[in-house]
């Protein structure tokens, strides 16, 4: 397994995907924008485990679980944000 490549992968995924949320929240369509802000951070998560943990990310979209795998531990505000894009 290339870690490197897939890093840059859920990197680049990530930023396309923030871009793509941007678009969206400016053109008033908040909820869809919601969802692209979820997954720009989910994939950057996946980022950042594999870096830390040199094997594939885990197939799941909890922020949470993926934050605490990839040993970030959460702010209460970056808690409550991530509540609130769990619904997206």
């Amino acid at each position: 397994m290339d870690l490197q490549k897939q890093i840059d992968y859920w990197h680049k995924g990530s930023l396309s995907d923030i871009e793509t949320a941007g678009i969206l929240i400016e053109k008033r369509k908040y909820t869809e924008g919601m969802f692209f802000c979820h997954l720009a951070i989910e994939k950057i998560l996946k980022a950042v485990f594999v870096k830390m943990q040199s094997e594939f990310a885990p197939k799941s979209h909890n922020l949470f679980m993926l934050s605490e795998k990839s040993g970030i531990s959460l702010q209460d505000d970056m808690e409550y944000f991530f509540g609130i894009l769990m619904k997206y």
